[in-house]
């Protein structure tokens, strides 16, 4: 099933309307639902501990028959990660995360950056993706799709991976491996409209940037 979460980290640009409202399941995280509601749209699910939304927003959701999952502002666990594990909990593993990425919080980006080796998201796929951005992990092995010359940047979140083998990127891997503790795999470049990362043992971040 495919679902769209739109977290409440600030967007520069407005949301992809169309692409959001053919999700099967769509969500907001606390003030998302402020950026779905700019581009006419109304979330099946607003979840979190809403300090960031309106009061004018929450109660017009509320009145139109959103679901509405109240968190407490003391909790272990952030709003996403909640919102995340409820769409896996409902059948979502085709996600796509909008405002996780920081906006202008370095600790949230890192969080919901190394979120994506949870276990209980080992079978499903993630990206997160802002105006410029797409994060997601390649899971042995995974094909993307953009621009000549966009950015592509490799980043291991183990200690190691092994067997790290690249196809569309300017500059090769053959099945070597990559270093968390080195930045090898950092500012590749896509030589076409489409690439393809494999690796062997261990958890790899492709963060793909668009901003040129």
């Amino acid at each position: 099933m495919r679902a769209v979460v739109v977290a409440g980290s600030s967007l520069n640009a407005e949301l992809e309307a169309d692409h959001i409202e053919s999700a099967d399941l769509l969500v907001a995280v606390d003030g998302g639902a402020e950026a779905l509601v700019r581009v006419g749209l109304q979330p099946m699910l607003l979840v979190g501990d809403l300090d960031s939304i309106s009061v004018h927003t929450r109660e017009s959701l509320r009145s139109h028959g959103v679901e509405i999952v109240l968190l407490s502002t003391a909790k272990d666990e952030t709003d996403t990660q909640a919102a995340l594990r409820l769409v896996v909990e409902r059948g979502g593993d085709d996600i796509t995360v909008y405002g996780a990425l920081g906006g202008p919080r370095l600790d949230h980006l890192v969080g919901n950056l190394l979120l994506l080796s949870s276990p209980w998201l080992a079978a499903v796929h993630v990206r997160m993706v802002d105006d410029w951005h797409e994060a997601f992990l390649v899971k042995g092995d995974s094909s993307f799709s953009g621009e000549c010359g966009d950015t592509v940047s490799l980043l291991p979140l183990t200690p190691k991976v092994e067997d790290v083998w690249t196809e569309g990127l300017l500059y090769p891997l053959a099945h070597e491996p990559l270093s968390q503790s080195a930045t090898r795999g950092v500012s590749n470049a896509m030589t076409g409209e489409e690439a393809r990362v494999t690796h062997g043992d261990g958890v790899l971040l492709v963060i793909h940037y668009r901003g040129r």
